[in-house]
């Protein structure tokens, strides 16, 4: 073996020996954060969790910050992958397709409590998972919109509308799930899920309706 092959093995196994350690890291943050809270995650902590070096955290991550910003990320993220997959899955029907991808996006945050509190509940004691978490809706609002267009053909000069709509439905789905979260809605993961269905669902049977009453 030559001396420059040696290099490149011995750098690609640096390379994946970094990755685990990031990924250690992140899943002890997701552990800290989901269960102890925002105010009680530290460096130390997270670091002794993973079982990771201080300074092998900073090869990483600048700070506390940026490693919470990496977490929410990857879970908002994997939400939309997660909604996306089912969509492609489901049958040619707007209601199977709308069924489909709310459960999965739902589904991929509440079904795990850390997740869930990260997404929804700690970001108000955090100013950086507050932006990400700003972000994030956002991000989720786009998908929304173009599934919108792609799956209601709304009509023209309605695309004000259609991204009015998908912040509502975005926005509106997340508050209804901290409040769920919180124990102010008495009631299932699977109601839950079907009430924002059906909140869904509500728009898009009244867009076109919509779209005509704001023409005049």
């Amino acid at each position: 073996m030559t001396r420059a092959a040696t290099g490149i093995y011995r750098g690609t196994s640096a390379e994946q020996r970094r990755d685990e350690r990031r990924q250690r890291l992140m899943d002890a943050a997701l552990d800290i954060i989901g269960t102890q809270g925002w105010a009680s995650t530290t460096v130390r902590g997270v670091c002794e969790q993973a079982k990771v070096g201080p300074r092998f955290f900073y090869e990483s991550f600048t700070d506390l910050d940026a490693l919470a910003a990496a977490v929410h990320d990857e879970i908002i993220e994997t939400a939309i992958r997660s909604s996306l997959d089912a969509l492609a899955a489901a049958p040619d029907d707007i209601a199977a397709k709308t069924r489909s991808a709310v459960t999965a996006i739902l589904k991929s945050v509440v079904d795990d409590p850390r997740r869930a509190r990260i997404a929804f509940a700690e970001a108000h004691g955090s100013e950086v998972l507050m932006r990400r978490r700003a972000a994030g809706m956002r991000t989720i609002a786009d998908v929304v919109a173009e599934q919108e267009r792609a799956l209601l053909d709304p009509p023209a000069g309605s695309e004000t509308l259609v991204r009015a709509v998908s912040l509502m439905i975005t926005g509106g789905a997340a508050e209804l799930v901290l409040a769920w979260l919180d124990g102010g809605m008495d009631i299932s993961r699977d109601e839950l899920i079907n009430l924002c269905v059906e909140f869904v669902l509500t728009f898009a049977d009244n867009l076109t309706t919509m779209a005509a009453r704001l023409a005049h």
